[in-house]
């Protein structure tokens, strides 16, 4: 497998939109051949989205650098853990209560290439290879059920989602169950979803095509994101993964 090993390039943009504030967060570490990235959606407002969300990337973050592993065990027990702490900190009669929060969390192995990842709620990872878009993550939402039972979704069920961390009864997540052995010049974005409404895959495809690497690229989405301009537009955030032979 010395033929995959891999190198990696990461950039990330996070920008409150026309909110007030910002309950996006984003986070990764690099060290001992491996890389896991984390990108989470907060949701509670009065800054208990914040909270819940920086909560889960700083779990996944110190977590994973001690003990390096790309696994499902791994995985499922970062996921697991970081609903964990965003329970941890909520707190009865404050703002913290009932906060919510998306995840996205992607695991590499550069020696070998290969590459698991998870998500709760909307958060989103897409995988493409110069602007062929090879896969990406499917939303845990109520629009995205009613869909899949080939029915209209209505306006007004735009961002339910059916999971998300901070559910001390439980939640449900979605992994991926079979490695994936990533190639040199594959790019992933994980991303919330303030980014994903604004620029729909065709543009996405369009602003990833002849880029030279991530910084580029994440200057294009944050262009096309502004470029749509919408009255409404949420926190949009997005990590950049750029992979390369070693």
């Amino acid at each position: 497998m010395a033929d995959r090993a891999l190198t990696v390039s990461l950039a990330a943009l996070s920008e409150p939109g026309r909110r007030a504030c910002n309950e996006d967060a984003f986070g990764y570490w690099v060290g001992a051949g491996f890389l896991v990235a984390v990108l989470c959606d907060g949701a509670g407002g009065h800054g208990g989205g914040q909270t819940a969300s920086r909560a889960a990337v700083t779990h996944v973050l110190e977590s994973f650098a001690p003990r390096p592993e790309v696994s499902l065990e791994a995985l499922q027990g970062l996921v697991h853990g970081a609903n964990e702490a965003v329970v941890a900190q909520q707190l009865a009669g404050t703002q913290t209560a009932d906060m919510r929060t998306t995840i996205v969390v992607l695991l590499l192995d550069l020696h070998s290439g290969t590459a698991l990842w998870a998500h709760v709620g909307d958060s989103r990872l897409y995988r493409w290879h110069d602007d062929r878009l090879l896969g990406r993550t499917r939303d845990q939402s109520l629009e995205q059920r009613l869909l899949d039972a080939g029915l209209s979704a209505p306006a007004e069920v735009s961002g339910q989602l059916t999971s998300a961390l901070g559910s001390p009864e439980g939640f449900d997540f979605e992994v991926l169950q079979t490695p994936q052995v990533l190639d040199s010049g594959d790019v992933l974005l994980l991303c919330s979803d303030g980014l994903w409404l604004a620029v729909d895959e065709l543009a996405m495809a369009r602003s990833v095509a002849g880029c030279g690497g991530p910084h580029a690229w994440i200057d294009r989405l944050d262009a096309e994101v502004r470029q749509a301009a919408l009255s409404d537009q949420d926190n949009y955030s997005a990590l950049a993964v750029w992979c390369a032979a070693a």
